[in-house]
């Protein structure tokens, strides 16, 4: 395995052993991470801004060290395939098209890569795919988790909202928006700790909505559905332009609720216990790969810290916007038990 791993470092490095020097050079900030990004075409500036935060300079430490070469004799074009991956030890290999590609080097925090000119002026694949992907491998190193968690945030509280694919985090985070609270997330929200604080991050990628969200959005009637890059028939759009929503950047995590979908309209709340929150969210973590040693520590303090916030247990069906409505008042209730209605949903509690 040593061996391959130094093989496969030295075959892709040696693809710039005879190239000039990558001489531009800036900084963003992605999730709290910084970032120095080198290169030898702006167009990958113009990319990574579709996500990334520009910064004038950094007189910080840099997080992530990047190293993207634009290729013109790569005459790959889209559509593109779905992305590749192969990990081996503390490298991470990811392609993304016929030869665009680039190795994660996790210890060092360092990814260098080479990518067709087309590839390059995708600015859209760069923000629903290339980014997310690239920064989803990268975060256990940079201090961060990444949780497979909606959330939405008010006066800078954040709601998590967890749960199995299929569960409504997206349709609910997006009717949770349009009452009042920030879009921050649909999917992949991602956690810094800072001794017993988290921190709540996103990066600003597309909504991702079934084609079953057209009998509570009717604002995706003006909009068509795609395959997605899991190879689902989807919306992908952006709630600001479409729904009209405000997001939010980053936010302190104050509840924590898991959704659970079920044919009967209304909604069942209830509290949960802090083990049992645990539990669900360790049971999330069996089938994920550890790349870096201690990655997997790191996620479980940050779960037992994240545990500890008031946790719900959701339980729903029937109108979006009245199932946003029931929770934005548990909320505003400070998580009172509640009874009652609101709207056409009847609201009762489940036993914790």
């Amino acid at each position: 395995m040593v061996a391959e791993s130094v093989m496969l470092t030295a075959s892709f490095r040696s693809l710039f052993d005879d190239e000039p020097a990558l001489l531009l050079r800036r900084y963003y900030l992605a999730c709290g991470c910084i970032c120095a990004v080198t290169t030898n075409s702006e167009e990958i500036f113009e990319a990574l801004q579709q996500t990334f935060t520009p910064l004038a300079a950094s007189s910080s430490a840099v997080d992530l060290e990047l190293r993207l070469r634009v290729d013109d004799s790569i005459d790959d074009l889209p559509p593109w395939p779905a992305p590749y991956f192969r990990g081996l030890g503390h490298l991470v290999f990811a392609a993304f098209g016929s030869e665009s590609a680039v190795l994660v080097d996790l210890r060092r925090r360092h990814v260098v890569g080479r990518v067709s000119s087309s590839l390059a002026a995708d600015h859209g694949y760069w923000r629903r795919v290339l980014t997310p992907a690239l920064f989803g491998i990268v975060s256990p190193t940079t201090g961060l988790a990444a949780s497979h968690c909606a959330c939405v945030e008010r006066d800078g509280r954040a709601l998590l909202l967890a749960g199995e694919s299929g569960s409504g985090k997206s349709t609910l985070s997006l009717a949770l928006a349009q009452t009042g609270f920030r879009f921050l997330s649909d999917d992949w929200t991602y956690l810094s700790r800072h001794g017993d604080r988290l921190r709540v991050w996103a990066l600003p990628a597309p909504l991702k909505l079934l084609p079953d969200a057209r009998d509570w959005f009717p604002e995706l009637d003006a909009e068509k559905t795609a395959p997605s890059l899991n190879g689902e028939i989807a919306y992908e759009v952006e709630p600001e332009r479409v729904f009209g929503v405000r997001r939010a950047g980053s936010a302190e995590p104050h509840w924590l609720m898991f959704l659970q979908r079920r044919q009967i309209p209304g909604v069942a709340l209830g509290p949960m216990s802090a083990s049992d929150a645990a539990a669900r969210f360790e049971a999330d973590l069996e089938g994920l790969p550890t790349q870096v040693s201690g990655d997997r520590d790191f996620l479980v303090k940050s779960i037992c810290i994240l545990s500890q916030l008031p946790c719900w247990q959701l339980l729903y069906g029937g109108d979006a916007h009245a199932v946003a409505q029931a929770v934005a008042a548990l909320m505003n209730s400070g998580g009172q038990v509640l009874h009652g209605r609101v709207g056409e949903s009847e609201v009762c509690t489940v036993p914790a």
